[in-house]
C-alpha cells in the first residue's frame, strides 16, 4: 500500500498532536501550526491530501485552501472548523473546491473513513491521469513511427524510382555505342581505304565508350559490396595529375574550354604514399564531370598541403549545382537534373565512385558550388610523403653548394598550360633554384605582384583573356618599374615587338619557346644582379 502524505494546518498545537497521534500509523502526516508554514510544506513535500483548520491568524483556512489549488491542484482538500459558518463553506466549495467539510470535534473514525475515500479517488485520479498520458505518448509515438513509416516508404519509392530510371539510362547508354559498333561493322567489307579509317575509328571510340560504362558498373559494385582494398605505392603527384591534363586537355578543347594545372610542391615534395589507381579514378571523375558540365569558360585543378593533408580541387565555371541537391549528388545513380542525362549521357555513377574511393584513402569530398556560377568540388587526403623534411633538406642544402645560386621568384603569365608547362620545365633543368608562380590572365599577374613584391622576374604572354601582356604590363611597371619583364608571344612582326617594349617590356622571345632562349634570358637578367 502506498506511504501516503498528508498535511495538516491548525494553529492550535493540541489539535496538530492528537492528529498526528491519530493518523501517523496509517499516513505520513506532515503538520504546520500556520498556513504560511503549510505553503513551504506544499512547496517542498508532494503531499496527496491537505486538510485544514478554517480560523486561524493571518490566513484562514478557505485563504489557504485556495492558495493550494491554485499553486498545487493536485491533492484533494479538506476544511476543518468548530463553527457553522455558512459563508466560509460557500467559499470552500466554489473557491478553493474542497472534497469535504467537516465540523468540529471530528470523530476519529468518521474523519478516518472520509480520508481514506478521499485518497482513493485521488489514486484513481493520478491513474486515470497517467493512464491519459501513456495513451497520449502511444498516440505520440504512433504518429511518429507513421512519420518514419512514410519517410521510409518513400525513399524506398524514390530508390525504386531512381533504379528504373537508371536502368532505362543503362539501357541507352549501352545500346548507343554498340548500335554504332554493330552499325559500322555492316559497311567494313565494302568500304574503301577513306571510309574504312573512319568507320574503324568511331568503332573504336564507341568499344571505349562502352568499357568505360561497364567499368563502372563493376566498379560501383564492387565499391558497395566491400571488394576493393587500399593498395598503397608511392607515386609523384605532380607526374599523376599531369598526365591527367595531356588527356583531359584534348576534351576541353574540344569544347573551347581552357584546362589549368596547379602543382602545389617540387616534384620531390609531392612524391608520396598512397593508393594510384583510386587517386586516379577521384581526380579522373572530378574532371570529366567538370568538363561534361561546363560549356564557356576554364577547369583549373590541383592539390596543396593544408593542416598535414593533400587538399585536391577542381573547379569549374559550369551549370553549378542548387544548395539543396549538393548532398544527394554523392548518392548512387544520382543526377541533379533528369533532363541532362539526355543531352550530356552518363549514369549518374561518377560522383558515388568518386565518394567511395575517398572513403577508401581515409579522406572526405565537399562542394561549393552556386548555381550558374560553377562549382568547387575539394577532396582531402592524409599527406604521405615518401621524402623526409631532413631529408629534403640536406639536398637543397647540397644543391645550394654545389651551385652557389639565390633563389629567385619567377611568375609566368600564360593562359596556355602547355606553353607554362613547356617555360617550367625549362627553368627547372636550369642551374639556378626557382619558386616558379603561375598567372593565367593579365589581371591575375597585376594582383599576384601586388601581394608578392619579391618577384625576380616575369614571363608575360601578350594574347590572354580578361586582361592581355600590353596592358598587364603597363601596370605592373608603374609599381614595380625595376622587375624585368620578359614578353612571350608569337607575334614576329616589328610593330609588336615595339609595342611590348614600349609598354615596359624588357626583352620580347618569339615563340616556340626554345630553352638556350630562355636560359640566355635567365643569366642577363638574374646574373648579373
Amino acid at each position: 500500500m502506498k506511504n501516503y502524505k498528508i498535511l495538516y494546518v491548525d494553529d492550535e498545537d493540541s489539535n496538530l498532536r492528537i492528529f498526528k497521534d491519530t493518523f501517523r500509523r496509517d499516513y505520513v502526516v506532515y503538520t504546520a501550526s500556520s498556513a504560511q508554514e503549510g505553503m513551504k510544506i506544499l512547496d517542498e513535500v508532494k503531499i496527496d491530501l491537505v486538510l485544514s483548520d478554517q480560523r486561524m491568524p493571518e490566513m484562514s483556512g478557505v485563504d489557504f485552501l485556495k492558495y493550494s489549488l491554485e499553486k498545487h491542484p493536485e491533492p484533494h482538500r479538506i476544511l476543518i472548523t468548530g463553527y457553522s459558518d455558512m459563508d466560509a463553506l460557500q467559499d470552500a466549495i466554489n473557491q478553493a473546491h474542497i472534497f469535504q467539510y467537516i465540523q468540529k470535534p471530528w470523530d476519529e473514525k468518521k474523519l478516518h473513513k472520509i480520508i481514506e475515500n478521499a485518497l482513493h479517488i485521488y489514486q484513481l485520479e493520478e491513474e486515470n491521469k497517467k493512464q491519459k498520458q501513456e495513451l497520449l505518448n502511444s498516440k505520440t509515438l504512433l504518429e511518429q513511427k507513421n512519420k518514419e513509416l512514410t519517410i521510409a516508404k518513400e525513399k524506398a519509392e524514390e530508390s525504386d524510382k531512381l533504379k528504373t530510371e537508371f536502368l532505362q539510362n543503362l539501357s541507352h547508354e549501352i545500346r548507343t555505342p554498340m548500335n554504332a559498333i554493330l552499325g559500322f561493322s555492316e559497311f567494313l567489307d565494302d568500304a574503301n581505304k577513306e571510309e574504312k579509317k573512319r568507320y574503324i575509328s568511331i568503332i573504336r571510340n564507341s568499344g571505349n565508350q562502352l568499357l568505360h560504362i561497364i567499368d563502372d558498373i563493376l566498379e560501383i559494385s564492387r565499391l558497395e559490396t566491400n571488394q576493393i582494398q587500399v593498395d598503397e605505392t608511392e607515386i609523384c603527384l605532380n607526374n599523376l595529375l599531369l598526365d591527367h591534363y595531356l588527356f583531359f586537355n584534348l576534351e576541353a578543347k574540344k569544347k573551347d574550354l581552357q584546362l589549368y594545372l596547379k602543382k602545389g610542391l617540387s616534384d620531390e615534395e609531392s612524391t608520396v604514399v598512397t593508393d594510384q589507381s583510386k587517386l586516379n579514378k577521384i581526380i579522373g571523375n572530378l574532371l570529366e564531370n567538370a568538363i561534361k558540365y561546363t560549356n564557356k569558360g576554364y577547369i583549373e585543378y590541383g592539390y596543396k598541403i593544408n593542416d598535414g593533408n593533400i587538399e585536391f580541387y577542381v573547379k569549374d565555371t559550369g551549370r553549378g549545382i542548387k544548395k539543396e541537391n549538393q548532398k544527394i549528388i554523392f548518392k548512387r545513380f544520382s543526377q541533379e537534373e533528369k533532363s541532362l542525362s539526355k543531352n550530356v549521357g552518363g549514369l549518374g555513377l561518377g560522383l558515388s565512385i568518386v565518394k567511395g574511393n575517398v572513403d577508401l584513402l581515409g579522406g572526405k569530398i565537399t562542394v561549393e558550388s552556386e548555381k550558374g556560377k560553377g562549382s568547387i568540388f575539394t577532396v582531402t587526403i592524409p599527406y604521405k610523403p615518401v621524402f623526409t623534411a631532413t631529408g629534403k633538406k640536406e639536398e637543397t642544402e647540397k644543391t645550394n653548394k654545389t651551385y652557389k645560386t639565390p633563389a629567385y621568384n619567377i611568375l609566368i603569365a600564360e593562359d596556355e598550360e602547355f606553353n607554362y608547362l613547356l617555360i617550367e620545365t625549362i627553368l627547372k633543368n636550369s642551374p639556378y633554384n626557382f619558386t616558379i608562380y603561375h598567372a593565367i590572365n593579365g589581371e591575375k599577374a597585376i594582383e599576384f605582384c601586388k601581394e608578392n613584391k619579391d618577384i625576380s622576374l616575369i614571363f608575360m604572354d601578350l594574347k590572354m583573356p580578361v586582361m592581355d601582356g600590353f596592358e598587364a604590363t603597363k601596370e605592373i611597371k608603374k609599381h614595380f618599374p625595376n622587375c624585368p619583364v620578359i614578353a612571350v608571344t608569337a607575334y614576329t612582326s616589328l610593330a609588336k615587338k615595339a609595342k611590348a617594349l614600349s609598354v615596359g617590356c624588357d626583352d620580347f622571345i618569339s615563340k616556340p619557346i626554345k630553352s638556350d632562349i630562355i636560359n640566355s634570358i635567365i643569366d642577363k637578367y638574374l646574373k648579373s644582379n
